[in-house]
């Protein structure tokens, strides 16, 4: 349009007043085009706040953290590694995630349903039922901390996200073994897609960590057993020859102790045993072996007199001795009743106090703790609280159960974790118990006095809590996914979850957020300067058109056109 007036202009004067209204126009729309320019530039700063120094959700941090608040560069997490953080450290050694598997991991994301797996943190949040399991592992500094371990799937629990599942953002990686692992940034907690390995006792001792015990090492000297091989008797100085020979019986094993006395070890070199039934020959075995004591276990179960020599090979040949020449019988043994692995004269043999069939240290004369809970809704008509949604001021009865299904009395101490309950209701009776916080969690709890309870007895306490009048729209963690998410869970035995009625804009922006594509820093950084770039270049161009108007007009006027 603007054209056709110039170019018409010189065969048509009367056009001059189309161009004075196109002026106006103009610079109506320049005024309009700066006000656009001036909004977009204060939206571009407010962004650029929000990339470089993001808002703090109102529940960014847990006690179940592994980096409390979270972190956003890998050096923070590495730094934080170095110091061993809430024994990160530890429990990677013992997993087997290293220093160097840390600095090889990248951006990335972790989808709870494509990708699956574990989450991890320093709180128990669900129970065995649901596939929590707890990782003791040993520290550092000494003594052992304890970590849980959870399937990642239950946290999902909007529409959108069951049948999409949630995307974390993480620093993916794996070990060395090829063990895929992630670190959530939202808390640094670790998420695996297996179960992580048993924990390894120590060099030289035997089990599973925390259950670690040292073997005894024994030695025979003249024919008296059970002697520690630390006892000064078994290292005493000696010359080069056989000194005692000890024959001991395990079921049907048995274990021959051979005790040299050479003075220098260098001149042993082997141990060999001539085993005769009724006076032949039937097995000679020959040990090699620097050491002064040697055993070797011998397996027979057949009837009848028997004799064992034992040499000591050394450089000047067998030498051999009167004491180290053994006859045994082999005869029905005599077997403790509750377990017939030890001797009837094994100090161990000894029955179960609740039950003489059974064996002392038998697993099933030991203590059983069952802990189960149940909650009921008392305003509800007393409904199962895990079958109706809590409303404002809902009264809710926790009944916690302990019962001794063992053979055993054992003291038990009552302690019920309500952190997760607290951030939508009030207790408003301890049932007898104490609130406080836990030293080591730092969450809220109530506990009870500890109570010694006998085999086969069941003993309860309960607690009563009331909904808040004003339900909070708190959003959801951004570290913690259970909390404020319109649930009331805690664990005691089972899991008891309580569905609460949250406001509806808490359910309908997390719902939309959730679906929202999820776009980071630098593409609303990238989509903000497309947006300042075209309103740049229209407010240019409308700057240009008014300077081309104004210059037509001048000519105009001068008779140049």
């Amino acid at each position: 349009m603007f054209k056709k007036i110039v170019s018409s202009l010189p065969f048509s004067p009367a056009l001059v007043e189309q161009l004075s209204f196109y002026a106006k126009r103009l610079k109506n729309e320049e005024a309009t085009r700066k006000m656009g320019l001036i909004f977009t530039a204060l939206a571009l700063i407010v962004q650029s706040f929000a990339v470089f120094q993001p808002p703090e959700n109102a529940n960014a941090s847990s006690a179940n953290d592994f980096i409390r608040g979270g972190f956003s560069t890998k050096a923070e997490y590495i730094a934080a590694y170095e110091a061993n953080t809430g024994n990160i450290k530890d429990l990677f050694t013992a997993i087997g995630i290293t220093l160097q598997d840390l600095q090889s991991t990248k951006d990335g994301t972790w989808n709870s349903l494509k990708d699956g797996g574990y989450t991890w943190g320093h709180l128990s949040r669900l129970s065995y039922a649901q596939g929590e399991r707890s990782y003791t592992v040993p520290t550092s500094s000494g003594g052992s901390t304890t970590f849980y371990y959870r399937p990642l799937r239950p946290y999902d629990t909007l529409a959108y996200t069951i049948k999409y599942g949630s995307t974390y953002p993480v620093l993916t990686g794996r070990t060395a073994s090829g063990m895929a692992f992630a670190l959530m940034k939202a808390c640094g907690n670790l998420l695996l897609k297996v179960s992580p390995p048993p924990v390894r006792c120590s060099n030289g001792m035997t089990g599973t960590y925390p259950h670690c015990v040292t073997p005894i090492k024994m030695c025979t000297i003249a024919g008296k057993t059970n002697i520690a091989a630390t006892d000064s008797r078994c290292t005493a100085n000696v010359v080069t020859q056989c000194s005692s020979l000890a024959v001991d019986k395990i079921l049907t094993n048995y274990q021959f102790t051979t005790n040299a006395s050479p003075s220098n070890s260098k001149a042993i070199s082997a141990y060999k045993y001539i085993i005769k039934r009724d006076g032949k020959v039937i097995e000679t075995k020959t040990i090699t072996s620097t050491n002064s004591v040697n055993l070797y276990t011998y397996t027979q179960s057949q009837q009848g007199s028997y004799t064992v020599e034992a040499s000591v090979i050394t450089p000047s040949g067998a030498q051999i001795s009167p004491n180290c020449v053994k006859a045994f019988t082999i005869t029905a043994p005599n077997v403790c009743p509750q377990n017939p692995k030890l001797l009837q004269s094994s100090p161990e043999c000894q029955p179960c106090p609740g039950n003489s069939t059974i064996w002392i240290n038998d697993q099933q004369c030991s203590a059983q703790i069952v802990q189960t809970k149940t909650a009921a809704n008392l305003t509800q008509n007393n409904a199962d609280a895990q079958t109706v949604v809590a409303q404002p001021d809902d009264k809710i009865l926790y009944t916690l159960t302990a019962q001794n299904k063992g053979l055993a009395p054992t003291p038990f101490t009552f302690t019920e974790r309500i952190d997760d309950v607290e951030e939508y209701a009030n207790v408003l009776d301890a049932g007898g118990g104490t609130q406080g916080i836990d030293p080591q969690t730092k969450t809220a709890v109530i506990t009870w006095p500890q109570v010694t309870i006998q085999p086969g007895q069941k003993v309860t306490r309960m607690f009563t809590v009331q909904v808040m009048s004003t339900i909070p729209a708190l959003a959801t963690g951004a570290s913690n996914p259970s909390s404020y998410d319109c649930r009331m869970s805690n664990t005691f035995g089972n899991n008891v979850t309580i569905a609460v009625a949250c406001p509806v804009q808490k359910q309908v922006v997390e719902t939309v957020a959730t679906e929202l594509p999820h776009t980071g820093p630098t593409d609303n950084i990238l989509i903000s300067g497309i947006a300042l770039a075209i309103v740049v270049f229209l407010y240019a161009r409308t700057r240009q058109l008014k300077t081309e108007v104004r210059l037509i007009r001048r000519d105009f006027n001068t008779g140049t056109i």
